[in-house]
């Protein structure tokens, strides 16, 4: 199903409110199966159903009620993206505190990448989260949390970004990340393009005789590829000063969770590649049994013990 086929749908809401005022009772909420509740987020699960594109079970098996929940379940799937198109799905954090507080559809970018119109449910002027109708709202990128291409719609037309650089975010960063990382370095392979990914590749590039500005091009991305079919990493190789900690995630938490079950057998742990509190609870578990410090952090000894020798 199209991207143009979410616009449509949206668009056909516009003016829809909640009745009575201040409610929170919408048509959107009854197919949900939370009328009366705060329904930004039950509003684009509504649409992409209507739409042919059912996001498929977040909170319930009709999408996401929740902005933290739908953030948590797309940043773990490595579907957030820096390059959102038509009916791609945008979070907000009005405050700048971390916190996802609304939700709704992208449609295009306007003056010049620094603002964009999208369409929203629940939403007001004056009353940006819980304004009661469906709007076309004017936002500037500056209040965005995440844009989610959530893997439901065609993708043929997405531009393929020329130059990756810090405050990027998706599944071209995870590609990046696992690339340097498969390569030796130190990072998290999260798809955040965050200061410990800059500085890794500011490295890579420095190691390779290159302009060290933290750019990632197509020639640079060629250049990774060529060094990982001609390098090979000593698995021998440990990394001092590395830590893992609850709240981490991507292939190296894998890594620890593999290597915990291993040694734990009696404790069985997940492993979903996210440092939870049963990973935590798992690593407890093996630091007081190898007289470690036991605090629920991998640290180099922790690892060292594991037999994990390089993240």
């Amino acid at each position: 199903m199209s991207r143009q086929k979410i616009l449509e749908t949206a668009k056909s809401q516009s003016g829809v409110k909640e009745s009575p005022a201040g409610s929170n009772q919408t048509k959107y909420g009854a197919w949900y199966g939370l009328n009366g509740e705060k329904w930004c987020a039950i509003f684009v699960s509504w649409v992409y159903n209507e739409a042919g594109c059912p996001l498929g079970r977040i909170d319930t098996a009709n999408g996401y009620q929740s902005c933290a929940s739908g953030y948590n379940f797309w940043k773990k799937k490595n579907m957030l993206t820096s390059s959102p198109l038509g009916g791609d799905i945008v979070l907000y954090d009005w405050n700048g505190d971390g916190l996802c507080e609304h939700t709704g559809i992208f449609i295009e970018w306007i003056n010049e990448g620094n603002s964009f119109f999208a369409w929203e449910g629940n939403t007001a002027v004056g009353d940006n989260s819980d304004g009661g109708q469906v709007m076309r709202r004017e936002r500037k990128k500056s209040t965005v949390k995440a844009f989610v291409n959530p893997g439901v719609v065609d993708n043929e037309l997405s531009p393929v970004k020329e130059v990756l650089k810090m405050g990027d975010i998706g599944a071209s960063i995870t590609t990046l990340q696992k690339k340097l990382y498969n390569l030796g370095y130190v990072l998290m392979v999260d798809g955040d393009f965050g200061k410990e990914t800059d500085r890794v590749v500011r490295q890579f590039q420095k190691d390779k005789g290159l302009e060290s500005d933290g750019e990632v091009t197509s020639s640079l991305m060629s250049l990774l590829d060529e060094e990982l079919a001609s390098t090979k990493v000593s698995s021998r190789k440990v990394i001092t000063g590395s830590f893992l900690k609850r709240g981490d995630a991507g292939s190296v938490v894998i890594a620890l969770q593999n290597a915990l079950q291993k040694k734990n057998a009696d404790f069985p742990i997940t492993i979903d590649g996210v440092f939870g509190a049963e990973t935590v609870k798992g690593l407890k578990i093996f630091q007081k049994s190898q007289n470690l410090k036991i605090d629920g952090i991998a640290g180099p000894e922790t690892l060292k013990a594991l037999g994990i020798n390089r993240i």
